[in-house]
């Protein structure tokens, strides 16, 4: 049971047993391990590290949601009889996102060893998927024409779950994460969004691959719900990764993001979230989705309408939160400050 003195992140990232915890190092850090006790909390101001600890605990929240993301969409497509190499490959994502999460919440109690009895500042979400659950399984005593029916809904919704959470958000990830290494001035935060990254460009690549698979067993029905749930999922990753920072307030501007000169513990400014999620869409993400079949400028032009009108009525718009990438900006609505 936890104590008093001990809070939500501490808690689920303390040890268990001496042989679950070898189980758990052997699948989780393939990598050398990030030395965080090698972090100075006195080279750095308290509320710069506080700061660091809010994005870093909200990205592990992240990450754990997408364990239980990628869980789900495992189950789905297990009970739709999908080819067992779209498995193997979400096995290998939640394995990921796990190692994700030990990453970035030791990351967020590094930097403020000072908060970690704090409930507010690490207080851990339960977490909750940005889109409905899977429809019902096909069972075992049905005709074959039930069978194709609800094997092809759940293949619909897996659909539409690999691309919000992989080809929209593991791919806006990468330059994101790229970004938070470049300016990261400690080993420790910089050691952190690399491993995380190297992660990423294999879920992204999954997404795109695994979409691939499934499309042609779809049909228009199923299709153009996942043309809905673009627009939908366009609008939440526009409201959770931007801060308010619109495409016409950056239209006809660059940015070049280098080496910080000031201390920074893996943290980016609105603007830059920004300039990196406009630029995805356009030199990345909206040609994959054309090459596919679907009309990303159609889902750009109706994404306010979907958040406001049919999403709204429990189909994720209303529920798309950070969590629905592996690591997208934790919204500032409620932020480090509000955990004072």
């Amino acid at each position: 049971m936890p104590t008093p003195d001990e809070s939500d992140a501490a808690r689920l990232l303390a040890p268990t047993t001496r042989a679950l915890g070898a189980m758990h190092r052997h699948q989780i850090r393939r990598e050398p391990w990030p030395d965080f006790d090698a972090f100075d909390p006195g080279a750095y101001p308290r509320e710069l590290r506080r700061h660091a600890a809010w994005h870093w605990v909200s990205r592990a929240q992240a990450e754990h949601g997408s364990v239980h993301q990628f869980s789900a969409v495992t189950h789905a497509l297990c009970e739709a009889r999908a080819p067992v190499e779209l498995l193997g490959a979400l096995a290998r994502l939640i394995t990921d996102e796990v190692r994700h999460v030990e990453l970035c919440g030791q990351a967020a109690l590094a930097f403020f060893p000072e908060g970690g009895g704090d409930g507010r500042l690490f207080a851990w979400r339960t977490p909750r998927a940005p889109w409905p659950d899977a429809p019902e399984p096909p069972g075992r005593d049905v005709d074959a024409e039930t069978r194709e029916a609800r094997e092809l809904a759940l293949r619909g919704w897996a659909s539409r779950a690999i691309l919000t959470a992989c080809c929209l958000g593991e791919t806006l990830s990468k330059p994101m994460l790229d970004a938070l290494a470049v300016v990261a001035t400690d080993p420790v935060a910089r050691a952190c969004a690399e491993q995380i990254l190297k992660d990423e460009r294999f879920h992204a690549s999954f997404g795109w691959e695994a979409l691939e698979v499934l499309w042609p067993t779809l049909d228009a029905g199923e299709r153009e719900a996942l043309q809905r749930q673009l627009a939908r999922s366009l609008a939440g990753f526009e409201r959770t990764t931007c801060g308010g920072v619109t495409i016409e307030d950056v239209a006809n501007t660059a940015i070049e993001i280098g080496p910080s000169e000031e201390p920074n513990l893996g943290t980016l400014t609105n603007e830059q979230f920004a300039m990196i999620f406009f630029a995805t869409l356009e030199a990345e993400i909206f040609p994959k989705l054309r090459a596919l079949g679907l009309d990303p400028e159609r889902a750009w032009r109706e994404r306010g309408a979907r958040a406001k009108g049919d999403g709204a009525k429990g189909d994720g718009a209303e529920d798309h939160r950070p969590e629905a990438a592996a690591e997208t900006r934790a919204d500032t609505a409620g932020g480090a400050d509000a955990a004072e």
